[in-house]
């Protein structure tokens, strides 16, 4: 029989790449096509996981390598797309700079905690918003089409921030 534990980590880098792309979509000025790469990235995200644990191959390596690529693809590409989408002009330059910090950071933070669960807490649910949702839903607004005023912008990254590093609770689909 072949062995396929290379798979999770080839999704994982799928999941990286795709990120990537979405960053020199974005700096390309193709918005849309920015966001269906963050999309095409929470794909991989979720697939690598459940690979992981259908083929019995989860690891310390790619429980980091995924919070990694996770960090690029939802934390860095989806503020990047917003900032240069929604906010360079933003009046306020000292607000774009702390927004596009504080976003990566607290995703950062949130998928460090993870990586430290036990199994058993991490089997129960997420504590805090899940950096991958909270990407996903940031390249949305971003891409929406609505007029969102720069403060409501700015709103927004601090309270998915907030919720990525909160205790609340979160369900988690994994069983």
């Amino acid at each position: 029989m072949m062995k396929l534990n290379w798979l999770p980590s080839a999704c994982t880098a799928a999941n990286l790449a795709a990120g990537v792309i979405s960053l020199k979509l974005t700096i390309d000025g193709q918005y849309i096509a920015a966001f269906v790469l963050v999309i095409i990235a929470a794909f991989w995200d979720v697939l690598d996981g459940l690979l992981a644990r259908l083929l019995h191959v989860d690891s310390e390596y790619g429980k980091n390598l995924d919070s990694i690529a996770d960090v690029i693809s939802f934390g860095v590409a989806p503020i990047f797309l917003m900032f240069i989408n929604n906010l360079q002009d933003m009046d306020m330059q000292w607000m774009s700079e702390v927004i596009i910090v504080i976003f990566p950071v607290c995703g950062a933070l949130r998928l460090a905690r993870f990586n430290i669960q036990s199994a058993e807490s991490a089997s129960k649910g997420f504590i805090g918003l899940p950096i991958t949702a909270a990407g996903v839903i940031l390249a949305g607004v971003s891409v929406s089409g609505a007029y969102v005023h720069t403060t409501m912008m700015f709103i927004i990254v601090c309270v998915l921030s907030c919720l990525m590093i909160s205790r609340i609770p979160f369900p988690s689909f994994k069983k």
